[in-house]
């Protein structure tokens, strides 16, 4: 029964968290990124959930998870997620943060380290460290939306109602195998995505990277001292991982994920 995946959503504050839980053992948090939710995980988790107590969160603004007016700034969300470590008294915990999740992580594991054992970060490294050279326009630039994004109200008006149009493009162009993400997976995440407000919210994600630069400027005066796994899809951001991390942890191991893109749980989940 330890692989059976439950869907739970407690209040905490003024927002419903929303997450899904499997396993027993030591506590194993999975931080996701945009434009998915904890969706993303379900490859993983039955073998995860072997050994682990897995516990993967919906952030603030997506899937199951309130969404807000504000609140989306990482040291924010970071509050939201110790929250439901304290609701749930969790210690010991390993932590994984992909994508915008990293930043969370980063987030949690510098202002909470006692919590955490070990962390692994996945395809992210936060501004200052790597992150804002996504935000300057270059030759064949794909991370445009890093930049557009940091506008939710102009963005939301050019790509509401084209959900799927987006997250087309994202699935292709950040991949290794543009087939990745199924069928299935890609309706769930556009109907995610089509409910209201929930556009905004997740292109606010983005746009709290000036607040977020200024945050993690305060952190890393700091080296997190535990255990650091960062990892990279070779196609996405592959070795550039590793130098981003050893500026921010003492101990940094990982490096770059083979025949993988940006989307390396999906492409690569053995792995």
């Amino acid at each position: 029964m330890e692989n059976v995946i439950e869907y739970h959503t407690i209040k905490i504050g003024a927002i419903n968290q929303a997450f899904i839980q499997a396993g027993s053992g030591q506590p194993l948090i999975l931080l996701h990124g945009f434009p998915q939710h904890s969706h993303m995980w379900r490859k993983i988790i039955p073998e995860l959930a072997k050994h682990y107590l897995v516990i993967a969160p919906d952030l603030r603004g997506m899937g199951g998870s309130s969404i807000t007016p504000d609140g989306y700034e990482k040291e924010n969300l970071a509050k939201d997620i110790q929250a439901l470590i304290t609701q749930l008294q969790l210690e010991n915990i390993c932590l994984v943060g992909y994508d915008h999740g990293g930043g969370v992580a980063y987030s949690l594991a510098a202002q909470f380290p006692e919590l955490f054992k070990k962390v692994c970060f996945i395809e992210y490294t936060p501004p200052g460290f790597g992150y804002e050279y996504g935000l300057k326009p270059v030759p064949d630039w794909q991370a445009w939306q890093l930049a557009f994004f940091t506008v939710p109200d102009v963005a939301v008006q050019f790509i509401i109602g084209r959900e799927r149009e987006l997250l087309s493009w994202y699935f292709w162009h950040w991949s290794y195998n543009p087939d990745a993400i199924g069928q299935e997976e890609f309706e769930i995440y556009v109907r995610q995505l089509q409910k209201p407000g929930a556009l905004k919210a997740g292109f606010a994600h983005f746009a709290a990277v000036f607040a977020d630069t200024e945050h993690f400027a305060k952190t890393s005066q700091t080296k997190l001292k535990m255990p650091v796994l960062a990892l990279g899809g070779e196609n996405g951001a592959g070795e550039f991982m590793l130098n981003g991390w050893q500026q921010l942890a003492e101990n940094v191991a990982g490096g770059s994920i083979k025949k993988a893109g940006h989307w390396i749980v999906d492409e690569q989940p053995a792995e």
